[in-house]
């Protein structure tokens, strides 16, 4: 019995001494433990999400005279990480757009930093695509480039188009100088000329629309006027002989004249050779000289035909007796 009492006494004391020794130690290591036991169970309460977030562009005042050639999204994407608490309710409200002002019109990029976007206590932004933007920029400048009018359509038969004219004929137009200065023309919608026959017709057409980043300054329309008349054919009848109108005996140099006879197909392909008869009228010639005995004059050479316009190669000819 004495010896059993001597065994408890001496683990009292070694409990005693072991829950007294290195107090303050013992209590860090508690404390450690204890945070590191809930920073464990924080890591694995922790989830990522991947949310868009909206950009809000300034752009420069038209007054600055610069564009912007580059195409900025509506939106990028940042991946966050928090507790999934956190990130639920972050879901929930959305991502504050982040507004980026471009209204110098000289900046060569945007760039995105984790500072710009407002999060919530516990959430961080991990990633940013894209993280930056590069830009283009360009002056803008003003031109006049000429409009150009089409027509469409068949005309009625036996008939053509003879002239088309736009009023104005040019239009000024603003937008970047690569896009501006190789512009040849501005398009004006086709006139349908169908079925139409002799006439002028006026129409008031819309232009075609600007490019991007194009503007017209002034009116997008103008007024289309379209001739129609009857179709025309040509024909040359050569070397036709001259005939001098008029009593005695002459003969002319040259001899003959080519005649191009211009006129409605149907009149032209009537023609015979024998109708178109060259000649010149000796009475045309000044008095003094019809009453020499020998004599010259230039006279005129003239052909009789009608609904039809002449053209006489040599016009004149020298009458001789």
């Amino acid at each position: 019995m004495r010896g059993r009492s001597s065994l408890m006494n001496r683990m009292l004391r070694w409990v005693r001494a072991a829950m007294s020794e290195n107090l303050g130690l013992k209590a860090l290591s508690l404390v450690l433990a204890l945070v590191l036991t809930a920073y464990q169970r924080g890591s694995e309460n922790e989830q990522q999400r991947t949310l868009p977030v909206d950009l809000i562009v300034r752009l420069p005042a038209s007054e600055a005279h610069r564009e912007l050639m580059t195409q900025v999204p509506p939106y990028i994407h940042v991946t966050v990480r928090g507790s999934a608490r956190a990130l639920d309710q972050l879901i929930q409200s959305g991502v504050p757009p982040i507004e980026v002002d471009l209204r110098r019109g000289d900046a060569p990029a945007i760039r995105f930093e984790a500072e710009m976007f407002a999060m919530p206590p516990g959430v961080k932004v991990n990633i940013i695509d894209p993280a930056s933007i590069p830009l283009e920029w360009q002056d803008v400048v003003e031109r006049s480039v000429p409009i150009q009018a089409s027509v469409t359509g068949p005309v009625a038969s036996g008939y053509t188009v003879q002239n088309v004219r736009v009023d104005p004929t040019s239009i000024l137009v603003s937008g970047p100088a690569s896009q501006v200065e190789v512009m040849q023309f501005v398009r004006v919608a086709a006139f349908d000329v169908s079925g139409k026959t002799d006439g002028v017709y006026r129409h008031r057409l819309k232009l075609d629309p600007p490019g991007q980043l194009l503007s017209y300054l002034g009116p997008d329309s103008a007024i289309v006027e379209v001739t129609i008349a009857r179709q025309l054919v040509q024909r040359k009848f050569a070397k036709r002989d001259v005939v001098v109108i008029g009593p005695g005996r002459f003969k002319t140099e040259p001899d003959a004249v080519d005649v191009t006879v211009t006129g409605p197909p149907e009149v032209i392909n009537g023609l015979r050779d024998e109708m178109v008869v060259p000649r010149v009228d000796i009475a045309a010639a000044p008095e003094e000289l019809r009453e020499q005995r020998h004599g010259s004059a230039v006279l005129p050479v003239h052909v009789d035909l009608a609904r039809v316009e002449l053209e006489i190669q040599p016009p004149t000819v020298s009458v001789i007796w």
